[in-house]
């Protein structure tokens, strides 16, 4: 068996009703582009541990088939939990006697890229490019700078999910764009990434009072939509965000930027980590804590500098 058919046959028959059909599409785009080029063909019996771990750095080493740019953190470690996922079925199945990815190394935590977030003089800028354009289309990027959504879970939000007199917001749901069996692409709505990104988000005082101007003039049930009511694509969206950093001349980050700009002003700003955590949706604390490893460093200096030397009287 070759690790194409092996590949094939774990994704289509043994997780494919088990996973979300977003991972699904995940799944197959990590292989075929990073995966398939390299050992694609290979008989699942000749390979070997010290083989698999010198296929394992020459993914460290490939760019993004969307993006160009290297493979980030994630995708690397993804590539490899999914050869060993398929390995191991192989192994459950009498199909190999080892797992010849086990013990096969990705990138330590130490390698990680640290995360990126616009400086609060970019964030100035943006905040007042919003305000100034008078497109409500725009609003969403606010929103995401003073509540860190996902731009899916972003996309997805209604009126219905947002309660204008507690002052929350319920995420619930996400919306993404991918392929179906027949290479059409569709619009998903699907709930979020994991279990605790279903979350809710109380919203400052300020936020409200936007939102209830917004409310008052929807013409959709969509909270972020286009100006006709129509809903709005994360592809359309990205587009009109990365034209606003291009207009004025903001290095350009991913979306996900926003989000991490919301987190590091929320620690700069004093917010525990356990509170920033469940707004954000991350499973625990420690998820927070590596992410924004960089962003608690500056606040502990802070809080360092802070600290009165205590004097005794003489």
């Amino acid at each position: 068996m070759t690790v194409d058919e092996l590949f094939n046959e774990w994704i289509e028959c043994y997780q494919k009703d088990q996973i979300k059909i977003q991972t699904y599409v995940r799944y197959k785009s990590l292989y075929k582009f990073n995966i398939q080029p390299l050992i694609g063909e290979r008989n699942i019996e000749d390979l070997q541990k010290r083989e698999m771990q010198v296929v394992m750095n020459k993914i460290k080493t490939r760019t993004s088939e969307r993006t160009g740019k290297p493979l980030g953190y994630v995708s690397v470690n993804m590539c490899l939990t999914l050869m060993n996922m398929m390995f191991e079925y192989a192994v459950d199945f009498d199909l190999l006697e080892a797992n010849p990815c086990s013990r096969v190394r990705g990138i330590s935590a130490k390698d990680k890229r640290r995360v990126v977030a616009f400086t609060k003089e970019e964030q100035v800028k943006i905040e007042k490019f919003v305000e100034e354009t008078n497109n409500d289309e725009y609003f969403g990027i606010i929103l995401d700078l003073y509540t860190g959504l996902r731009i899916g879970e972003l996309l997805a939000l209604e009126w219905g999910d947002i309660d204008l007199r507690e002052g929350f917001m319920c995420i619930n749901k996400t919306v993404f764009t991918t392929v179906n069996e027949n290479g059409e692409w569709r619009t998903v709505i699907d709930t979020p990434k994991t279990r605790t990104s279903n979350r809710e988000i109380p919203l400052p005082d300020w936020i409200i009072k936007r939102l209830k101007k917004l409310k008052d003039k929807a013409i959709s049930r969509m909270v972020v939509c286009k100006n006709d009511g129509s809903r709005m694509s994360t592809k359309l969206y990205r587009w009109r965000y990365n034209e606003m950093l291009e207009k004025l001349e903001i290095e350009p980050h991913h979306f996900h930027a926003l989000r991490h700009t919301f987190a590091t002003r929320a620690l700069e700003n004093g917010m525990d980590v356990r509170t920033l955590a469940d707004i954000l949706g991350h499973a625990n604390a420690n998820v927070t804590l590596n992410v924004y490893a960089h962003s608690m460093t500056e606040h502990k200096r802070h809080m360092m500098n802070n600290m009165q030397r205590v004097t005794v009287d003489e």
